[in-house]
């Protein structure tokens, strides 16, 4: 008779133990947490020891000082995790927070896409304004050499009519060119820097 009694008790033990571990997973799962990220606000130095509590992998016991730090973990009633309640909210206030929370983060979340298409914008913008830039300057250098030349064959060249104003003329584009240049390339660094102290997305090519 004793037998059977001890029994029945080890086996309702095991059979809570289960529970237990079931409504454990079931509440990380509610929480979105990874095994590792909950054994590590449980105090534990690997997810092993949470793995054989959720498995009820040892159907001896569960600590008591574990249930109650999961209960506040998880935001769950001890009840829930005991079994003797479906009911896995702590309470109305709990509700509420967890709606504001969800709302804050899909908002948060929204904003933050909408802040990367925007970045993104602007950084596909500023490389077609430097592939610009780069080919103005490519194409002041050719016009420049390509006049060079010409006035080395035709040395009364800039003794013809408007022969000089045409060389003052491409000097200043060259000129220009290199000033676009020079601006973009100190642009580039600012990002850079602003990236580094904000975290934000680098605009540097």
């Amino acid at each position: 008779m004793q037998e059977k009694k001890s029994s029945a008790i080890r086996f309702e033990q095991a059979s809570v133990v289960k529970t237990i571990g079931a409504r454990m997973k079931a509440a990380r799962g509610l929480c979105n947490l990874s095994l590792s990220a909950a054994a590590e606000r449980f105090g534990y130095s690997n997810p092993s020891k949470l793995c054989k509590v959720e498995g009820a992998t040892d159907t001896n016991s569960v600590p008591l000082w574990l249930i109650f730090r999961a209960s506040r973990v998880y935001e769950v009633s001890i009840d829930y995790l005991f079994g003797a309640s479906e009911d896995w909210e702590v309470g109305a206030r709990m509700t509420q927070e967890r709606e504001v929370s969800a709302w804050m983060f899909e908002a948060m979340e929204k904003a933050r896409k909408r802040d990367m298409s925007a970045l993104k914008k602007l950084h596909d913008r500023v490389a077609a304004m430097d592939e610009s830039i780069a080919f103005m300057l490519a194409a002041g250098d050719d016009v420049a050499i390509a006049l060079s030349r010409f006035s080395e064959l035709n040395v009364e060249f800039e003794d013809m009519r408007a022969g000089s104003r045409l060389v003052s003329s491409i000097e200043r584009v060259t000129g220009a060119a290199k000033h676009a240049k020079a601006k973009m390339t100190k642009f580039h660094w600012e990002c850079t820097i602003a990236a580094s102290d904000t975290n934000q997305l680098s605009l540097s090519i």
